[in-house]
């Protein structure tokens, strides 16, 4: 049996794909005007929802569960 898909929220969700794009904390925060800590609190919680520990295994359980466009 799977595992039901994890909620995002949508800030979630911009993150998630602005870190698909290859881009770092400073980027994301710039793009999303947000602040680079706020980033780093988001991606905590997007990897806690998805069971990874690094970027790249977030991105590849992302795109895997079509949590990306």
């Amino acid at each position: 049996m799977r595992s039901p898909l994890p909620t995002l929220t949508d800030r979630e969700r911009d993150i998630l794909g602005q870190l698909s794009q290859g881009l770092g904390n400073r980027e994301i925060a710039r793009a999303l005007f947000i602040s680079e800590a706020t980033v780093k609190t988001h991606l905590g919680r997007i990897y806690d929802k998805l069971g990874v520990d690094t970027r790249a295994g977030a991105v590849s359980v992302a795109k895997e569960q079509r949590l990306l466009p």
